[in-house]
């Protein structure tokens, strides 16, 4: 009994301690009128803002590391993603932005906000993923390579040691290095950004925070699975950091997506209805989905293919990026 309910306690956490201490931090944050229609930067106090978005990376890290030893790396980024869903929750839509503003001067700047704190989201991701490497109940389908690194020392070491961008036994350096030089990384990162883009312009259509975070959770299941068959074309899986750069890059590419997509009519489309419904996940949107929807596609990923791995081998497949 104590066994069982210690496993369930990141999630506890996450729902109920750390994600609404972070979502309290972020709704703290005023825009220029008042209202709590104001992002990490796009408020009153970017200082205030920094602090928050760092304290909620921190919480992050910190659940996502209690989830992954005790329950698996999916597990990790799963309970990671509640507490940036509690943040993201208690931010802006682009709609309250767009309305109290009036003009398109916040786009530029959610760009780069999303995309920086994108940025920061990848390591900590990664850094999640692999403590959970050959732990808890699907242990067999995320081993742990032989051989492989401490943790400390998957943290630290050189990206261009003796170890190299070798997969089964790389650093956190040399996986980062791997998804942006690799085909198979820069690929996933191109599938997850087009199918980002797509999923969001069909399925937020009311620009609800609701419905901006789901549309990147679900973009995060379908993006694993194809970038993972890509990488199984290649002959070389794409590490998970792969994936979360490209959530990173919708980060900038939603509110940029507004700009010029409406150019010259912004206000009016947003009254009409018609905004483009990739603009509607800003900032903690996407990374927030992006680790709710990645474990469920990387489940996706491995319940489809697993039965012919194991019919093939005689044991489960098995998925180590």
């Amino acid at each position: 009994m104590l066994h069982a309910t210690l496993k369930q306690l990141p999630w506890i956490l996450a729902l109920f301690v750390l994600g609404p201490i972070a979502g309290h931090l972020t709704g703290q944050l005023r825009a220029p009128d008042g209202s709590s229609q104001a992002t990490l930067l796009v408020s009153t106090a970017p200082a205030a803002g920094i602090l928050a978005g760092a304290v909620t990376l921190v919480f992050a890290l910190a659940v996502g590391l209690f989830a992954s030893r005790l329950n698996g790396s999916r597990s990790g980024l799963n309970a990671m993603g509640i507490v940036l869903v509690w943040a993201a929750s208690q931010t802006a839509t682009i709609d309250g932005i767009l309305r109290r503003t009036q003009s398109d001067a916040p786009l530029i700047p959610l760009a780069i906000e999303g995309l920086i704190f994108g940025l920061f989201v990848v390591p900590v991701a990664a850094i999640v993923w692999r403590a959970g490497l050959g732990k808890g109940q699907h242990s067999e389908l995320h081993p742990l390579p032989d051989k492989s690194p401490s943790l400390l020392a998957f943290v630290t070491a050189n990206p261009w040691g003796p170890q190299g961008l070798r997969q089964e036994h790389e650093s956190l350096g040399a996986g980062l290095v791997r998804a942006l030089t690799r085909p198979a990384g820069i690929g996933a990162i191109g599938v997850t950004v087009v199918v980002g883009f797509g999923v969001a312009y069909f399925v937020s259509q009311d620009l609800l925070k609701g419905q901006a975070i789901f549309a990147a959770a679900l973009a995060g299941i379908v993006a694993v699975p194809l970038g993972r068959l890509a990488g199984e074309s290649l002959k070389e899986q794409p590490p998970i950091a792969s994936f979360v750069l490209g959530f990173a890059i919708l980060g900038a590419v939603g509110p940029l997506a507004a700009k010029f997509l409406h150019a010259g009519s912004l206000i009016p489309d947003l009254y009409a209805g018609t905004l483009a419904g990739v603009s509607a996940p800003v900032t903690l949107d996407w990374v927030a989905g992006a680790c709710i929807g990645l474990p469920i596609g990387e489940a996706w990923f491995i319940g489809m293919f697993k039965p012919a791995d194991k019919a093939a081998t005689g044991h489960p497949g098995t998925r180590t990026a």
